[in-house]
């Protein structure tokens, strides 16, 4: 809000309208305590804008409603601030459900207690930074026990700064609900619902419901703070919240890494879905949480994943996973923590029970127990950890991948289709669970599976449709029975606001959008000097690699494994980097492992010295972005070249490209933009693989991106019978254009006649 004179004299105009309105509400409960029906005095009042909603409080009475009329409402910013009661709320309503839209400037303020409001749409407004579009918190304080149902917010975002942060809905107060709305298509950072708790207050327990929304169509952000839900902060994250979320239906929500981020006690994660979307449900700070009975669809979307685990006594149970990528490196991902008391930090994991959950054809691991170990100083291992009756069907190997602390506890379990990545023990079953397709779309046991009625009761009461769990129970998510379902994966039809007419979009995900700031890419083969410090004559090679970005890799000695020790390095590539501006750049690295032997590097934590953290790598041979630490550069180092090494760990790994990025939050698709930005434009216009003289008459028909234009030629004189890229910022000689010309001429010439004496032959291929 803007902080201006007349801000606060409205604001005291309103308190003082309030402290009337409480007089009138108090009288109004006198009045129905006496034996009035509450129905003798509802009243409708019709307004048409902000200012008529502050009039109308002023003698608004419990049970009473304000109609909204339909129409467009521009530039309003409305305080619905009253004092209802349990039994008569005071509603706010559009006189038809969607018939009012809000737009321009147009924000909410919900303050007082048992207020609902409902039916609203906000499109295509813009608000300032750091503000609400709709707020629980106002002239009378934080709301309570007040709700926002039925509405739609979509398309809010100011498309010149998308840096600006704001929030569609703002959580304050106690026993509040937000249910049965869409939110859509927020480019802007900040999350679309938030929860702040009272940071003066830490016994205060928030105990607000989120439940029966649609979170839909966030375009990939660039940083923290694109999450769908967060609940509290790092600053908060000891505080009791208590706080539900349930029955919402999470689609093509590509923020970040976090779609729900939860930074407090005690809350619940329960009944529900996530589709398509690029990110996880994510414990971050805080204990005692319960994900109970959510589906997981990656549907093949990458960067995709299930749950992310960071805290104490956390319970997972009953939860779907299928068809997602290796977001956090596991379908379930137990983090490593870090020591110390700091808030933004990783809380190690302990005390977590994983149990009953089902987990099939997932990209990665199904359960990883050691994510980010060693990176920022996250070095301790979770621990005291309860992995039972789960059942885990994939064919990504390791189905189990990471150190495991001390007091883990298997049983039950089924896991196949790929190796364990740990040892066999008793509380694992190598078995075929016999799973089969339902019309559903879903995986479950069939009557013959090893998974039904294999263990005896405990952990839970139900499966994950809601079915009771009787006698002897079974293996996994879901139990095999008659009874009705009650819980299913949820469709935009089940969620939202009933009057909005739902279409999806016809291309997603949109086009990558890319944080602001300077950068650095390095191709891997571009090193200033490879070294030998043991002196073994192992060292990092240059190999040509079509999968790779410039065309090679540096690949680590194929024998042996080192040690961190500096004087015990067995290879070392040095790179000499100079940056532009001042700032802190985290370093990422597009890397390849191919089995669990071939898996980590050594990366540094500063310049100019050897590199003793370990960074681990995928372990199927394909590329993936490694984030590594922070790099501060002051500005007496702006545009003085920094020595940077990288070491050889394992044998066998692949290093591909490195990026420095002042932006510590970026995603694999926004590193893969950057690198590709960052090589030349490529002449093969034909797309054969090669550059030679079909390409040129692929200019003459106009078949190169952009026509045939000068510049197109002048890229494939450049490139010109170069079957690899040229490296990015690496001379290119300017041949004699003719002479290129008629070579091309003469290929073609040689070319044609090849063909026929081919296709004479009876086996016509070009040669």
């Amino acid at each position: 809000m803007h902080d201006s004179k007349g801000d606060f004299a409205k604001i005291r105009d309103l308190e003082m309208r309030a402290r009337s309105a409480s007089t009138f509400n108090a009288l109004s409960a006198a009045v129905i305590l006496l034996g009035f029906s509450s129905s003798t005095i509802a009243a409708d009042f019709f307004v048409s804008s902000a200012d008529d909603i502050e009039t109308a409080m002023e003698t608004a009475a419990p049970g009473d409603s304000l109609i909204m009329t339909n129409g467009t409402w521009t530039n309003q910013e409305i305080y619905f601030v009253g004092l209802g009661t349990a039994g008569n709320p005071i509603t706010l309503r559009a006189q038809t459900p969607g018939g009012v839209i809000l737009n321009g400037t147009s924000q909410l303020l919900i303050s007082g207690d048992h207020l609902v409001v409902d039916g609203l749409h906000f499109k295509g407004g813009s608000i300032e930074n750091s503000d609400h579009v709709v707020q629980f918190r106002g002239p009378l304080g934080e709301a309570t026990n007040s709700r926002f149902t039925n509405s739609v917010i979509e398309s809010y975002f100011n498309p010149n700064d998308l840096n600006d942060k704001w929030h569609y809905v703002s959580l304050y107060g106690q026993n509040n609900r937000v249910d049965h709305n869409r939110f859509l298509d927020q480019q802007n950072s900040g999350p679309q619902v938030v929860a702040w708790l009272d940071e003066s207050n830490p016994l205060s327990e928030a105990h607000h419901t989120i439940d029966a929304n649609h979170f839909g169509d966030r375009p990939q952000g660039w940083e923290n703070g694109f999450e769908a839900i967060r609940l509290g902060l790092s600053e908060t994250s000891n505080y009791d919240a208590h706080i539900l979320v349930e029955n919402n239906l999470f689609e093509r929500v590509d923020g970040e890494i976090e779609i729900i981020s939860s930074k407090a006690n005690d809350n619940v994660f329960r009944y529900n879905t996530f589709r398509e979307s690029a990110g996880t449900l994510t414990l971050r700070h805080g204990h005692r949480a319960t994900v109970e009975g959510n589906f997981f669809l990656g549907e093949g979307r990458e960067g995709s994943g299930g749950i992310r685990v960071v805290g104490e006594d956390h319970i997972i149970v009953n939860n779907y996973i299928a068809d997602v990528d290796d977001e956090a490196d596991g379908a379930i991902s137990l983090a490593s923590g870090t020591t110390g008391s700091d808030p933004t930090g990783y809380q190690p994991v302990k005390n977590a029970l994983i149990a009953h959950n089902t987990i099939v054809n997932v990209g990665g691991a199904a359960i990883t127990t050691d994510w980010g170990h060693g990176s920022s100083g996250r070095s301790v291992l979770p621990q005291d950890v309860t992995i039972v009756r789960n059942l885990i069907s994939s064919t990504a190997a390791p189905l189990f991948e990471g150190q495991q602390g001390s007091g883990y506890v298997y049983a039950d379990n089924i896991a196949y289709g790929a190796s364990l990545g740990i040892g066999s023990r008793p509380g694992i079953m190598e078995v075929d669970p016999q799973l089969v397709l339902g019309p559903d779309g879903l995986w479950r046991p069939s009557a013959t599976s090893p998974a039904v009625d294999a263990v005896s009761a405990d952990y839970v009461t139900v499966d994950m449709d809601g079915q009771p769990r009787i006698s002897l129970f079974d293996i996994g998510a879901d139990e095999a029975s008659f009874a009705q379902i009650v819980r299913k994966p949820l469709t935009t039809s089940d969620v939202g606001a009933s009057w909005f007419n739902y279409e999806a979009p016809d291309v997603w995900p949109p086009p990558v959008q890319l944080p602001p700031g300077p950068y650095q890419v390095i191709q891997a083969e571009d090193f200033t000097a490879i070294t030998d410090p043991d002196g073994n004559g192992e060292v990092w090679a240059v190999v040509q690699d079509s999968a790779a970005s410039g065309g090679s890799v540096i690949k680590a000695p194929t024998v042996g494994v080192s040690t961190a020790s500096s004087a015990n390095h067995d290879t070392l590539a040095l790179y000499d980097i100079s940056f532009s501006e001042a700032g802190d750049y985290t370093a990422y690295y597009l890397a390849r492992g191919f089995d669990g032997s071939s898996n980590s590097i050594f990366t540094p934590s500063g310049f100019g010295i050897d590199p003793t953290d370990t960074d681990h790598l995928s372990e199927n041979g394909v590329f993936r972005w490694e984030t590594g630490d922070e790099f501060s550069i002051s500005q007496s180092h702006v545009g003085m070249p920094l020595e940077f090494r990288l070491g050889r760990r394992e044998r066998g790994s692949e290093i591909d490209a490195i990026i420095f990025h002042q932006n510590g939050g970026l995603t694999a698709q926004q590193l893969d933009t950057f690198l590709a930005n960052s090589l030349p434009a490529s002449a093969d216009f034909d797309g054969d693989g090669d550059v030679d003289g079909h390409d040129f008459l692929a200019w003459q028909r106009g078949d190169a991106p952009g026509g045939a234009t000068p510049e197109n030629l002048q890229l494939w004189q450049a490139q010109y019978g170069n079957p690899t890229l040229v490296a990015a910022n690496s001379a290119v000689p300017e041949p004699n254009s003719m002479c290129l010309i008629l070579g091309a001429v003469l290929f073609l010439v040689i070319d044609r006649g090849a063909m026929q004496v081919s296709k004479v032959s009876g086996r016509y291929s070009e040669i």
